[in-house]
C-alpha cells in the first residue's frame, strides 16, 4: 500500500511579515487572471495572508477549472480549520449557467465559500464609489462607469489606493443589493464579494 504523501505545514505559506502562530489564511480561487488578484492582495497583513489562485496562461477559467484548482492546492497543504477557501466566480462569462449552477453545490459540500457577482467583479468595484445608475446593464457599462470616476480603468494594473478608503461603503451598498439569500448569487445585479471581504476584514480586526 502506497503511503499517502505528506501535506506541506501551511507556515510555509506565511512570510516575516506574517504571525506565524496565529495568522489565518484566505485562499482564494478566481476566474480572472489580474483584477481580483490585485484587489485582494492589498488586505495583506501580519494576521491575514490572502493566497491568490487566478487563471493562469492556460487560460482555464471556467467555473469547474477553478473548483480543481482550488482541490488541488487544498490538498498540498495542512490547513487550519480556521483558514476559508473561496471562489470568485462572474455570472456574465456563462451565457449558459449550467457550468456555474453545477460547481456550486460541489463547492458548498467541500467546505469553500462563494463569492460569485453577477454580472462581473467591475460591479463590486464601481460600488466602492456609489450606489449602481439605471444605465449599469452589462460588465462593459461598470468599466466604462469606473473610467469616468477613476480617469483610467486597466484590468492589468488596478489603483488599489482608489478603493481601500471606500471598502465599507461598498460592503454597505452590496448588501443591500442582495435580496436573494437563498441563492448561489443574486437574481439582479449584484456582488457576493461584500461577503468575503466582511470576513477578511473581521481576522484584520480580531
Amino acid at each position: 500500500m502506497i503511503e499517502a504523501m505528506r501535506k506541506i505545514n501551511r507556515t510555509k505559506l506565511l512570510d516575516r511579515k506574517h504571525d506565524r502562530r496565529s495568522a489565518k489564511l484566505f485562499v482564494i480561487a478566481t476566474e480572472g487572471k489580474d483584477t481580483e488578484k490585485q484587489y485582494f492582495e492589498m488586505f495583506g497583513s501580519r494576521k491575514v495572508k490572502v493566497e491568490i489562485l487566478a487563471t493562469g496562461d492556460d487560460n482555464k477559467s471556467a467555473p469547474e477549472y477553478v473548483l480543481e484548482r482550488l482541490d488541488k492546492f487544498k490538498d498540498l497543504y495542512d490547513f487550519d480549520e480556521e483558514d476559508e477557501f473561496w471562489l470568485v466566480l462572474d455570472v456574465d462569462r456563462w451565457v449558459k449557467k449550467d457550468q456555474l449552477i453545477a460547481v456550486c453545490p460541489q463547492a458548498r459540500q467541500k467546505g469553500y465559500q462563494l463569492a460569485i457577482s453577477n454580472p462581473c467583479f467591475e460591479i463590486w468595484l464601481c460600488l466602492h464609489f456609489g450606489d449602481l445608475l439605471p444605465e449599469d446593464r452589462t460588465c462593459k457599462d461598470f468599466e466604462i462607469r469606473l473610467r469616468n470616476i477613476l480617469g483610467s480603468y486597466n484590468k492589468s494594473n488596478l489603483d488599489v489606493l482608489a478603493y481601500k478608503p471606500n471598502v465599507k461603503s461598498a460592503i454597505e451598498r452590496s448588501r443591500s443589493l442582495d435580496l436573494n439569500l437563498n441563492g448561489y448569487w443574486t437574481s439582479q445585479l449584484g456582488t457576493r464579494v461584500y461577503k468575503l471581504v466582511e470576513s477578511i476584514l473581521q481576522s484584520l480586526n480580531d
